[in-house]
């Protein structure tokens, strides 16, 4: 689903910004108790916004990474996957356990839950579920069987049943969920069309599936592997959005797919042929790979190179990585090129972006926007 390579970029103070189309407004309540107001979105606009030769962004925003030392744990980055809530930084690595929790701001290191393997509730290929229920840091998917697990706070993992397909449960999953209610998850896996969003809702004993929209941009092209991308949801705000690995384009809709707002730079396609030859992926421009949803804002981790491009700038101590964001009608807001290479999260309520650097022993980084 992701590269191997990784990077937790941390950014704080995201500062003003090119175009604010919502603010939180806060009311007093008596003497000195601030009550913050919910702004709705504007209604979305539906159609394609062409940016090719464009410059939506303004001028790119360089910073620096300030390191964060997690002297009490050592280990080694391996396809991470990061989620911040409440003060809680959730690491999924792949690592003798493959869970960790740290504390923020200082990356206060909390401990590691769950084991790697193929037995009773082991974890094979698990990835990490978001929620908006406090009283979970999150869902854990487990993609070779379909196992969806609670991750509570105090580190313990509790099964829960949830059919999503039972003519594919024992099958590898490629699904990219998100919980938005109990019983309630929308996810991307692929389609018919090569990948699609869909949405899968528990009653009494039964679930009910439906596909939301299909993410196929050519009607020949029906490979999944053209379709990778990355797929984040703001509930809230009735809004998601999914970014394609191959192609500079992101997809900004409600949940139910009927408005859509498609930002299209039309840079390099992607090249059909590489599906057939080892590593042909790789010979592709990588352009989105890591996503993250804020309340008013999301993000977007963007390379803009090959594979191979990277491993060469990397031969010569050349890290840098970039992260667009819009907020969620689609509107570009800024670019910020980081000074590291890898994945990230947002604590957008903080106002910090974390990067995990495998070029580093110490592989945290935090930015101060």
């Amino acid at each position: 689903m992701k590269t191997t390579y990784f990077i937790i970029a941390a950014a704080c103070v995201l500062g003003s910004c090119q175009s604010k189309p919502e603010q939180k407004n806060t009311e007093e309540v008596g003497e000195s108790t601030p009550v913050e107001t919910f702004v709705e979105l504007p209604p979305l606009e539906s159609g394609e916004a062409f940016l090719k030769n464009k410059d939506p962004f303004g001028e790119i925003v360089g910073l620096t990474g300030e390191p964060l030392e997690t002297d009490s744990v050592i280990f080694r980055l391996s396809g991470p996957e990061m989620i911040v809530k409440e003060g809680r930084f959730v690491m999924k690595n792949r690592g003798t356990a493959p869970f960790m929790q740290f504390g923020l701001p200082d990356m206060a290191f909390l401990g590691e839950y769950g084991k790697m393997g193929s037995g009773p509730d082991e974890y094979v290929y698990p990835t990490l579920v978001p929620t908006t229920d406090p009283d979970l840091l999150c869902y854990v998917f487990e993609q070779s069987n379909q196992k969806l697990y609670r991750f509570l706070p105090t580190g313990e993992l509790e099964y829960y049943p949830f059919p999503f397909s039972d003519k594919t449960a024992n099958h590898l999953s490629d699904k990219e969920l998100v919980n938005l209610a109990p019983d309630d998850f929308i996810y991307v896996e692929s389609s018919a069309t090569g990948k699609s969003i869909f949405r899968s809702t528990r009653s009494t004993d039964s679930v009910a599936t439906r596909e939301v929209y299909s993410l196929g941009l050519n009607p020949k092209r029906k490979s999944p592997f053209s379709y990778i991308g990355d797929f984040v949801v703001n509930a809230r705000r009735d809004r998601m959005a999914y970014a394609y690995k191959y192609f500079k384009i992101i997809k900004f809709m409600d949940l139910e797919g009927k408005s859509v707002r498609t930002v299209n730079f039309e840079r390099e396609e992607f090249s059909e042929s590489t599906l057939y030859k080892v590593n042909g992926l790789d010979q592709n421009v990588t352009h989105y790979w890591g996503a993250c949803a804020g309340e008013d804002y999301v993000y977007f981790l963007y390379s803009g190179r090959t594979p191979m491009e990277v491993n060469r700038e990397w031969g010569k101590k050349q890290f840098y990585i970039f992260v667009e964001q819009y907020d969620w009608n689609g509107t570009p807001i800024r670019t910020y090129k980081l000074d590291q290479w890898g994945y990230f999260t947002v604590d957008e309520k903080n106002k910090c972006l974390y990067l995990a650097s495998p070029n580093y022993d110490d592989p945290f980084f935090v930015y101060h926007l």
